[in-house]
């Protein structure tokens, strides 16, 4: 999957808020807008090599995107929502491992009192399918969140109902890096989320991991890694 159209190469500079970073590109200071609200610890450095999508328009208030991190040898994604994009295209081409056999599957699905990412229907049982972007990465172990997230704890709780009344019910963790070999929960930003994903899993709710294969350019599932709590 191709980030954008037209994509470019620049070097960060700082960050004024959480949907702003400060960039050069071609030896000239502009404004990017940043996808990601997390705190991307160990990314957003000074002179970083980055890589944006160039997207001017009226209803924009910059006219590129911030998608890739340079770290050290590693691409990292900073667009959350590539990992859904990613899920629903392995979806519609059957190739995740762990979700086989469905017979048909909907996006942003509104259930409880949350909207879930996906929806699948299978011969036996519905499915609800919760999917986390995950960017820190620590000697090779992605940790989720990398700032606290009582969306996504609300999310872990609804999961829990779900998987209780007899549905099946996963949380799917997407490392938008190639790097990481693991998931956890990063207790130390959170450990309220922690402590809900861990009783969500104790509940029957899967649990699932794959890292990615990311290019300046490019983004694609890679492997299955284990979510390990």
């Amino acid at each position: 999957m191709k980030f954008g159209e037209k994509i470019v190469e620049g070097m960060f500079l700082e960050r004024p808020n959480r949907y702003l970073a400060r960039v050069e590109i071609d030896g000239k200071e502009t404004l990017a807008h940043v996808p990601d609200p997390g705190r991307l610890p160990g990314l957003l450095l000074e002179n970083r090599k980055i890589m944006l999508v160039h997207q001017p328009s009226e209803k924009r208030k910059t006219d590129y995107t911030l998608v890739l991190v340079k770290h050290g040898s590693t691409w990292v994604s900073v667009f959350p929502a590539f990992a859904n994009s990613l899920v629903s295209n392995a979806l519609i081409e059957e190739t995740l491992p762990f979700l086989n056999g469905y017979s048909s599957f909907k996006s942003e699905v509104k259930a409880g009192n949350s909207r879930f990412d996906f929806h699948l229907n299978f011969s036996k049982k519905e499915a609800y399918v919760e999917v986390k972007s995950v960017s820190l990465v620590e000697d090779g172990i992605g940790k989720f969140p990398d700032a606290p997230t009582k969306r996504g704890i609300k999310h872990v709780q609804e999961l829990i109902e779900f998987s209780e009344k007899g549905y099946r019910a996963a949380v799917l963790f997407i490392s938008q890096r190639q790097d990481t070999q693991s998931i956890t929960c990063n207790d130390t930003i959170d450990p309220v989320f922690g402590k809900w994903l861990r009783k969500a899993k104790n509940k029957g709710v899967e649990l699932y991991g794959m890292n990615c294969k990311v290019t300046p350019t490019t983004i694609s599932l890679n492997k299955v890694i284990e979510v390990i709590l």
